[in-house]
């Protein structure tokens, strides 16, 4: 389980959150289970949880655009970030790991990861139009 650990950690510090932030996705992060299926059921949740956070930041971000064009363009990014998750987590971690359970939870440790440094990106790139 402590592969799973590390790699989460590293992102938060990476992204250069708050203390605040850090112990919420610190607790969505899953360091804490007692066997595979919880960290599971914890890497799940916390995948619904970014989810719901990635739709919140594109949808402040598109509003700021303004024109079709631009709208069109983040949709594309948001497309072509979408297939690289696919390709990073589904394609090389799960190979790896021929459909174990701790594949499972690989998967979703990389998607969980991988969707919260997008929050982070869309959030860095459009800052001072977020937080005027």
């Amino acid at each position: 389980m402590s592969r799973l650990i590390f790699p989460a950690v590293l992102a938060i510090t990476i992204a250069g959150i708050s203390s605040a932030e850090a112990v919420t996705i610190h607790g969505t992060v899953c360091t804490d289970n007692r066997n595979v299926r919880e960290a599971e059921t914890c890497l799940q949740q916390a995948l619904k949880d970014a989810d719901s956070e990635l739709k919140k930041k594109y949808a402040a971000v598109a509003a700021l655009l303004g024109t079709n064009d631009r709208k069109e363009a983040l949709a594309r990014s948001q497309r072509t970030w979408g297939a690289y998750v696919a390709e990073t987590c589904d394609g090389l971690v799960k190979p790896a790991t021929k459909e174990s359970r701790i594949g499972r939870a690989d998967v979703l440790s990389c998607r969980t990861e991988l969707t919260i440094e997008r929050t982070n990106d869309l959030d860095r790139m459009f800052y001072v139009a977020l937080h005027d």
